[in-house]
């Protein structure tokens, strides 16, 4: 009997130390960029801690939601990054018990880039170049019969169509696009007009870290590992932006420098605010999720309105208080 016991105590003294062990995969949602830093300093840097952690660049074609749920199935340990609109349409629309545990982004990085003003929803007319998934805000601030207003075009990783006139609109993340934007009409000596969601009603966040209920249960602490390494990850890249070029540019040598030194203001922006400031960086706010459901809900993008509290796990709090 006391060798029995003395198994089980092993066991559970083992468990955790072999999940610590084992390689944890993070999918993140597009190529290597300054706007996902975070993760692949941390791994450099060793800000994970005894996790292993192996990132993943992203891409078009095959989601992070797909890679994450096939790598949990494969019994690996799995986060992947994605729109928190993509993570409720997983849950409500496929049964997928996907759970975010930390938001990258507190506000919106997308824009509506246009030849002409937007003073309100009933002006996003014609074309619109977009990426495959992303389609969510735009469709939620014009609502149901948006189908009748825009025609959705796959804009990919090119704004090309939209630069030389094809397409009347476009999107553009302000630490991507919209610097690209800039430079070429100014270039061209164009003049464009940049709208941000929120002034069509639409306040949601972007680039949320997420896992699987089961990863969540089985291995805390190396969920907890990864949330706090991830933003250590990023105050580190925002206060040494040429250095974490330089750790960005091993995975990806023809990485642009200006254009990644000019991601880096947008990138604080998007990241540090009064919550993050008091909560730490990557602070689940309950109240953007609320938007979301409410705002897909409305626009008839989801049948019911959800229960929201289950897309989220407040339990694992960075602790990095931004400087």
């Amino acid at each position: 009997m006391k060798k029995v016991w003395l198994g089980l105590v092993v066991l559970v003294v083992l468990l955790p130390l072999m999940a610590m062990a084992q390689e944890v995969i993070v999918h993140e949602a597009w190529f290597i960029h300054m706007e996902s830093a975070g993760g692949w300093v941390a791994a450099d840097k060793g800000f994970y801690g005894k996790v292993k952690v192996k990132e993943v660049q992203g891409g078009p074609g095959i989601s992070p939601i797909q890679k994450v749920v096939a790598a949990v199935r494969a019994g690996h340990i799995a986060f992947g990054n994605d729109y928190p609109e993509n993570i409720i349409r997983a849950r409500e629309k496929e049964g997928i018990d996907l759970v975010a545990v930390s938001v990258d982004f507190q506000t919106s990085a997308m824009r509506i880039i246009s030849w002409n003003p937007i003073k309100s929803a009933k002006d996003i007319k014609g074309d619109l170049g977009i990426w495959i998934g992303y389609d969510a805000k735009v469709k939620c601030a014009v609502g149901k019969g948006w189908e009748k207003q825009f025609t959705i075009q796959n804009q990919g990783g090119d704004i090309k169509p939209w630069l030389v006139g094809t397409w009347p609109l476009a999107s553009a993340m302000t630490y991507n696009e919209l610097i690209t934007a800039q430079r070429e009409t100014k270039k061209m000596g164009k003049t464009f007009y940049t709208t941000d969601y929120k002034d069509l009603g639409i306040d949601w966040m972007d680039n949320v870290l997420f896992t699987t209920e089961e990863i969540l249960k089985k291995h805390p602490d190396v969920v907890q590992a990864v949330v706090s390494g991830r933003y250590k990850g990023f105050q580190w890249a925002l206060e040494n932006p040429k250095e974490t070029f330089d750790i960005l540019k091993k995975t990806n040598e023809g990485l642009d420098f200006a254009h990644e030194m000019d991601a880096v203001a947008p990138m604080k922006a998007l990241m540090i605010n009064a919550d993050t400031k008091k909560n730490g960086m990557g602070y689940i706010n309950p109240k953007k999720w609320e938007n979301v459901a409410k705002d897909m809900f409305k626009a008839g993008l989801l049948e019911k309105m959800p229960d929201v509290k289950k897309f989220y796990s407040e339990k694992f709090q960075s602790g990095v208080i931004p400087k």
